[in-house]
């Protein structure tokens, strides 16, 4: 069976190299970019089983992303986790508007409860 493809796009290159080596660990393949632009063009080229998405980053916001993906046939598919430190209702209600999102605070999530959620997604528990 092909190793499942997870996009992380993190902007803080420490928490990047965790989320990738604790999932690559568990068996997955992970792509990670630390821009909302090079996401973009990695999502115009290939197609990621799934995605873990900061909302903060240094030039395109992961909202933005959010609004491309869901636009397009080929990636409105890709389930979504947000991975962020935004912890405001105003956020929460954004990645809400744009559509059914799971939301984890990066401060209240450990990288054991983020790979859960990974497989969870995945169908793969």
């Amino acid at each position: 069976m092909d190793k499942k493809k997870i996009l992380v796009v993190e902007d803080d290159s420490d928490l990047l190299d965790l989320v990738s080596r604790k999932l690559s660990q568990i068996g997955f393949e992970v792509i990670g970019l630390a821009t909302g632009q090079g996401a973009m063009d990695y999502l115009r080229a290939q197609k990621p089983d799934l995605m873990i998405l900061d909302i903060l980053l240094p030039d395109i916001d992961g909202i933005t992303i959010l609004n491309e993906l869901i636009n397009f046939e080929g990636t409105k598919n890709i389930p979504v986790i947000i991975f962020s430190n935004l912890d405001q209702r105003g956020s929460f209600e954004q990645v809400s508007a744009v559509g059914n999102f799971e939301y984890l605070i990066k401060a209240k999530t450990d990288l054991n409860d983020l790979a859960s959620k990974v497989k969870e997604k995945l169908g793969l528990n």
